[in-house]
């Protein structure tokens, strides 16, 4: 055998290799990326259970009921508390949002997601404390959620 024709075979083996390799990393890769977005979809579900969790403590309840009658009858105290909670369903929101635009999201579980956000829109204290605290999010968000119709929020 001369030289040349196991230099021949060298590089096929060698271009082999590399096939071999490049295949395996594209398996891997997408592996990761399902798992990412199984990731974000468990998170974001996580976050907005959370958020919405805190309604169900009783005093937080009567402040949310109030508010949508009239916020101005809330203390000062009770306003904050509010605020806090809803802060932290728009900032939810907003990073399931994001997670959907960055395509993390399977897109059945970022409408239910937006539903439920969409309905709580609905509650004028909600959208009260929106227009309070608006610019602290993303501009994009902002914008999506200034032109989503809110749903009519029902407490029972």
């Amino acid at each position: 055998m001369n030289w040349d024709a196991i230099g021949a075979i060298g590089d096929i083996v060698g271009a082999l290799a590399v096939v071999v390799s490049l295949v395996y990393l594209a398996i891997q890769i997408r592996a990761q990326n399902s798992q990412a977005k199984q990731s974000a979809q468990l998170e974001m579900s996580r976050e907005q259970r959370n958020a919405s969790e805190m309604f169900a403590n009783e005093n937080i309840s009567d402040i949310f009921v109030r508010a949508n009658k009239d916020y101005s009858s809330l203390s000062e105290a009770e306003s904050v508390q509010l605020i806090v909670i809803v802060t932290g369903l728009f900032r939810a929101w907003e990073n399931a949002f994001l997670e959907n635009k960055d395509g993390n999201l399977v897109p059945s579980v970022w409408l239910a997601l937006s539903n439920d956000y969409t309905q709580l829109m609905g509650a004028a204290s909600i959208r009260y404390i929106w227009t309070l605290r608006k610019q602290n999010y993303n501009t994009e968000f902002q914008k999506y959620v200034e032109i989503i119709e809110p749903s009519e929020y029902v407490a029972q």
